[in-house]
C-alpha cells in the first residue's frame, strides 16, 4: 500500500541525517559515490522506518555489512541494486527495496485493474490485478454481479500484489452491510509513543479515520502516529450467493488484511498461502538514479496480529493453477 510522504519526523530526521558528515575510521573522510549513497540510504531507512526495532539488532547490522563491503560497491549500478534487495529479502520486515528513480514504462495498451467473466452461466468470476485506480469502476463492476445475484461469486486475487485501500473499500462494501473493523497503521509516531505494539485497550482507543480515502490516512498517520480503518455499515445492496476467493503467494499487502477479514467473516478462501507483505511504504529520492523504498507504517488486524512476513493461510491448500477449477468443483458440490 503506497501513500504521500506523512512523517514529518522522520522526515526532518532523515534531512538532518543527510546534512551530516559521516566520518569513520576504517575509510577515507570523504567516501566515494557509492559508499555516500550507501551511508544515505542506511540514515534514509533508519529515520523513516516505522518501527525503530526494524533496524535494530543482528540482521540489520548484517544488511548494512554487506552494503558496506567494498566488493558490493564496486558493483554496477544494475548488479548493486541487485545486491541490495537480495540482502533485503533476509531482514524480518518486507517493502524495503532499491529501485530506479524512472522504472521503464510497459509498452502496449495498459491492462484493466478489475475484470468480470463468467466461467457459468451462474458464476461470476472478477479478476482483481491490483488494488489500483478509480474505486467508481470498482463498485460499477460489482454492481453488476450485485444486480444479476448468480449462484457464486469468485474472486480472484492471484498475483495481486496490492495496491491503495479505497478500491478494496468498494469490494468489501458489495460484499457486507455489517461495520467492519479493518485494522490498524502504525507510524513512527506510535512507536515513538509507545514503544510497542498496542494492546488491546490501546487498539481500541486508536481513532478510526473520518474519510475513506488516502489523504484523511496521511493526515491521520502524521497526526496521530496510528489510522485505524473502520468500513461503517450500510443499507446498499450487496451479493448475497456463495462467494470464494483465490490467492496464491503473490497476493500481497492489501489483498492480505481484506482476505483475512472477509475469512474471518465466513468466505473460504482457496490456494497457497500469501506472500506475508502487509507493510505501507513510501520513495525516498537517493540520487538522480536511485530511490529507496521504505515501509513508514506497520499493520496489526483487530485480533493484533502482524501480516508482514507471516501471510494468511488459505482454508483449502491446492496449487495456485488448480485454485479455480477447485472453486468450481465446491460450487458444483454446495
Amino acid at each position: 500500500m503506497r501513500f504521500k510522504p506523512l512523517i514529518q519526523s522522520a522526515t526532518l530526521a532523515v534531512m538532518l541525517a543527510l546534512g551530516a558528515p559521516c566520518v569513520h575510521a576504517d575509510r577515507a573522510a570523504e567516501p566515494g559515490p557509492r559508499a555516500a549513497l550507501v551511508e544515505r540510504a542506511i540514515a534514509t531507512a533508519e529515520a523513516a522506518v516505522a518501527n525503530p526495532a526494524f533496524v535494530k539488532g543482528e540482521s540489520w547490522a548484517n544488511f548494512t555489512a554487506i552494503l558496506r563491503d567494498p566488493a558490493t560497491q564496486a558493483l554496477d549500478d544494475d548488479d548493486f541494486r541487485r545486491a541490495f534487495n537480495d540482502a533485503a529479502e533476509a531482514l524480518p520486515f518486507t517493502h524495503f527495496r532499491l529501485k530506479w528513480q524512472s522504472p521503464p514504462t510497459p509498452a502496449g495498451e495498459a491492462e484493466a485493474m478489475i475484470s468480470l467473466e463468467w466461467p457459468r452461466e451462474d458464476v461470476a468470476l472478477v479478476r482483481i490485478r491490483m488494488f489500483e485506480g478509480d474505486p467508481a469502476e470498482f463498485s460499477e463492476i460489482l454492481a453488476t454481479v450485485i444486480e444479476r445475484q448468480p449462484r457464486a461469486l469468485i474472486i480472484d486475487l492471484r498475483g495481486n500484489p496490492g495496491g491503495s485501500f479505497p478500491t478494496a473499500v468498494a469490494l468489501s462494501r458489495a460484499l457486507h452491510r455489517d461495520a467492519l473493523d479493518a485494522g490498524a497503521f502504525l507510524a513512527r509516531g506510535w512507536f515513538d509513543r509507545h514503544g510497542d505494539y498496542p494492546s488491546a485497550d490501546q487498539y481500541e482507543a486508536i481513532e478510526a479515520l473520518d474519510e475513506l480515502d488516502l489523504a484523511a490516512y496521511a493526515r491521520k498517520l502524521r497526526n496521530d502516529g496510528a489510522a485505524r480503518l473502520i468500513l461503517p455499515a450500510h443499507d446498499e445492496p450487496i451479493f448475497e450467493g456463495q462467494t470464494l476467493i483465490l490467492v496464491d503467494g503473490d497476493t500481497a499487502s492489501t489483498c492480505e488484511p481484506l482476505a483475512r477479514r472477509l475469512q474471518e467473516s465466513g468466505i473460504p478462501i482457496l490456494g497457497e498461502r500469501t506472500a506475508g507483505a502487509m507493510l505501507s511504504a513510501e520513495h525516498f529520492p537517493l540520487d538522480d538514479t536511485l530511490r529507496l523504498f521504505v515501509p513508514v507504517a506497520d499493520y496489526v488486524t483487530p485480533s493484533l496480529e502482524r501480516l508482514d512476513r507471516r501471510g494468511v493461510e488459505p482454508d483449502i491448500e491446492v496449487a495456485a493453477e488448480a485454485a479455480l477449477d477447485r472453486a468450481l468443483a465446491l460450487i458444483d458440490e454446495s
